[in-house]
């Protein structure tokens, strides 16, 4: 019995401060980039009404999704989109639709469009938030 609380007692710091060390990865299935050329970001408003009417059209209660910035001086930030709520066959034409809406948003900047996106959080500026949107 003594033998296991000391082993407990070696053993537990050394895991901790593995755990601690471990760098948290957020993923997302999808992300909308909006990035500055000079003067700001473009719109996210022709984003937003495409996911809605998505929405409207698929019957889905609502699509989840996450602003994280800022990422710049200029307002630069990410929309991200988990896509858990959605069939397969929705997830396709769902990022169909968002390849189709990111060329028109260019008034300020422009947007790019990623899948499977992983990042460290270390590797965000420090000052970043995450903010959950839902599109209800």
């Amino acid at each position: 019995m003594k033998k296991i609380h000391l082993l407990i007692f070696l053993v537990f710091p050394f895991l901790m401060a593995k755990s601690q060390t471990k760098d948290s990865i957020i993923q997302y299935a999808v992300i909308v980039k909006f990035n500055s050329e000079c003067c700001g970001v473009p719109n996210g408003t022709p984003l937003r009404k495409a996911v809605l009417k998505f929405k409207k059209k698929q019957h889905l209660k609502s699509i989840e999704s996450f602003k994280i910035g800022p990422l710049g001086r200029e307002g630069e930030y990410m929309a991200a989109f988990t896509l858990k709520e959605m069939n397969n066959k929705q997830k396709t034409d769902f990022i169909k639709m968002i390849k189709a809406t990111i060329p028109g948003m260019k008034d300020k900047g422009y947007a790019e469009f990623e899948d499977n996106y992983s990042t460290p959080i270390s590797s965000l500026p420090s000052n970043i938030s995450i903010e959950k949107v839902n599109f209800k």
